[in-house]
Order: structure tokens, then C-alpha cells, then sequence
């Protein structure tokens, strides 16, 4: 059985086990370390960050899906991310529009 087996409880903030080296000197040894305190922000501000934060990782996805498209068309033919950009282009973007979930930002700017 490994740390990662068990359950821990959230308030367990970290588990230290003490280790005997060869000298004989006692280390502790941190085997597990929880997540820090509570997020503080504004709760006005929590759906623009949420809105900010979705449109940021819509456009990594975007760009990621585009770099591996023109990765693809770049090998299969001679001059092939040229031929294919405008779908290469035109598939990643609504990939990561598939990412922005337009109807939230929708709902939030009428609010």
C-alpha cells in the first residue's frame, strides 16, 4: 500500500514521515502535501474570472488544435499547411468555440 492509495480527509494538510539515514541522523520526509487554503476573490468578480478564465483556455485550444492540424498537413504533402489552411484554420476555431461554451457567456452578459 502507497500514500496515493489512501483516503485522506481535506483537513489533513500533510503527512511527514521520519526517516533514519545512514549516519543515523533522524529527517523528516514530507510523502504527502495538500492543496493550500481557500481561493480569495471577490464574489462579483467570480463569473468574469470564470468568463476570462474560459476564454483563455478556449484559446489554447484552439491554437493547439491548430499547430497539430498544420503539423499533419505540412507532412502528408509538399507546401500541405498552406493548401489547408483555411480548414485547418476554420476546424480549430470551432473546436475551441466547442470549448467556450458560448450559451454560458451568453447568459452572463445578460445578467
Amino acid at each position: 500500500m502507497t500514500i496515493s492509495d489512501l483516503r485522506l480527509g481535506k483537513n489533513i494538510r500533510r503527512v511527514t514521515i521520519l526517516v533514519r539515514d545512514e549516519s543515523g541522523q533522524v529527517t523528516p520526509t514530507v510523502v504527502y502535501e495538500g492543496k493550500s487554503g481557500k481561493k480569495k476573490q471577490t464574489r462579483k468578480l467570480k463569473p468574469v474570472e470564470s468568463a476570462v478564465r474560459r476564454g483563455a483556455e478556449a484559446a489554447a485550444a484552439t491554437a493547439n488544435s491548430y499547430l497539430s492540424r498544420h503539423q499533419n498537413s505540412n507532412r502528408k504533402e509538399r507546401d500541405g499547411w498552406l493548401v489547408n489552411m483555411q480548414g485547418n484554420v476554420f476546424k480549430a476555431m470551432r473546436k475551441g468555440s466547442k470549448r467556450m461554451k458560448m450559451n454560458r457567456v451568453i447568459t452572463m452578459m445578460q445578467m
